[in-house]
């Protein structure tokens, strides 16, 4: 017969012990007939167990800076070597692990070390283990972990915050049990993203003393374009429209109001922005010294613009202008709006014709002023000395001697001033609003 039949035929005849419940049954009595879990698994009770640690982030629930807490869920991979369920398969019918519960052998219980609320420890009755049949234990808890986290709000809301888990085997001294960490990072399997926060960067570390301690470090990012539209951006256009009340007419009577209403808007942004701030006054966020800035020029800008108000009056009530502010306003007229006739070019501008041939070398200018009849406009007229009489005469202007003193009344100064404070508050709110952004950016 050929020898390759006869091979089949005795295969095909040869039974092998199959997996079955009882050969299961008959192994869990073996293993935990002289087992205790009170004892730690390891041969030389001298020696740590050696626990490895990894953690898996499942979703970044939240992130309260106010609070200073932040939730997420994740599943521990914690894994070790347990000498007393150790078998040999081939004769339990070819089982190579089990699977049960986790109050049925000893277990690392580990504690999250800086909890928000109370200090419980990961996984419960109904977890699950799996053991090898080398001794090698599986244990994969999951859990939502609420842990305290400093916030770090100066950049708000272009900040990072840097949390960090710390997970302990609570009652084991290092000299009993040796936590490892095996991966630098966390694991991602299966994140899900936040809609608030985005994950920059993770890293682990283990600190080792009396007790040893694995640190989980992950570092977010503020997903910031929904604050930034709907207060950042708001804020600085009011900030942009504030000094525009200098450019409204005093006979308005919007002046007062359209000021105090750009205050008031801004006091609104200061409530919203602290109810998202930690309550302590370390740190306190960038945007909160920019809007105490910003309401501190509007409060200057009201305050200017009640000032202004009562200078405008006083030309109805006939109040005489002191000297010292004639002065001013002529210094700050000719400071910026004065344009010296030096050339013949611009006097040839100004007279056409009739200043051609005529020697100007030592000739007397003078300023003719007119006002119209609200008295807040004037206009100069600059004529060579031997023209003066003529055009006097001829035109019906006034011959005004060496020692006349131009006029200046209240409604002049008025302007004048709300015309530099306009271009003061506009630059200052410039000023203040680009130091709030490179100063959120920078730190």
């Amino acid at each position: 017969m050929n020898p390759l039949i006869l091979l089949m035929t005795a295969l095909c005849f040869h039974t092998v012990e199959a997996n079955t419940v009882d050969t299961t049954r008959l192994l869990i009595q073996d293993l935990f007939q002289n087992y205790s879990k009170d004892i730690r698994p390891i041969q030389d009770q001298t020696k740590p167990v050696i626990v490895n640690i990894n953690l898996d982030l499942i979703s970044l629930n939240d992130f309260d800076e106010v609070e200073g807490t932040i939730s997420m869920v994740v599943v521990a991979y914690i894994s070790w070597n347990d000498r007393n369920l150790v078998w040999n398969p081939t004769m339990y019918g070819n089982v190579s692990y089990l699977t049960f519960k986790q109050d049925k052998i000893w277990i690392p219980d580990m504690f999250l070390c800086n909890p928000a609320d109370s200090l419980t420890p990961i996984g419960n009755e109904h977890t699950k283990v799996t053991v090898l049949f080398n001794g090698f234990v599986t244990w994969q808890p999951g859990a939502l972990l609420e842990a305290t986290c400093t916030p770090n709000v100066y950049s708000y809301p272009f900040d990072q915050q840097t949390c960090q888990l710390s997970l302990s085997s609570w009652g084991y001294s290092s000299q009993q049990v040796k936590i490892a960490i095996s991966s630098p990072t966390f694991y991602f399997n299966f994140f899900q993203q936040n809609i608030e926060w985005k994950i920059i960067s993770s890293r682990t570390k283990v600190w080792s003393g009396t007790f040893d301690t694995g640190y989980f470090d992950l570092t977010i990012e503020r997903r910031h374009l929904n604050f930034l539209v709907t207060v950042v951006i708001p804020i600085i256009m009011l900030a942009f429209v504030n000094p525009f009340v200098f450019l409204l007419p005093f006979n308005s009577g919007e002046r007062i109001s359209y000021s105090i209403t750009v205050l008031l808007a801004f006091t609104v942004y200061m409530t919203v922005v602290s109810d998202r701030m930690p309550a302590s006054s370390l740190p306190i966020s960038y945007i909160s010294y920019f809007l105490l800035s910003l309401v501190g020029i509007s409060v200057a800008i009201v305050t200017m613009n009640i000032f202004q108000i009562r200078t405008y009056s006083k030309h109805d009530n006939d109040e005489p202008v002191p000297k010292w502010v004639r002065k001013s306003y002529l210094f700050t007229r000719n400071l910026f709006r004065y344009r010296k006739v030096n050339t013949d070019d611009q006097m040839k501008k100004s007279f056409g014709t009739e200043y051609d041939g005529i020697d100007i070398k030592g000739t007397q200018l003078l300023d003719l002023d007119s006002q119209k009849e609200n008295g807040d406009v004037f206009y100069t007229t600059v004529l060579p000395l031997a023209q003066v009489t003529e055009k006097s005469s001829s035109e019906n202007i006034p011959i005004i001697p060496d020692n006349h003193q131009e006029v200046v009344t209240w409604h002049m100064m008025a302007k004048i001033t709300d015309k530099m404070c306009f271009f003061l508050f506009s630059i200052l709110t410039i000023a203040t609003t680009m130091s709030y952004f490179i100063s959120a950016g920078a730190h």
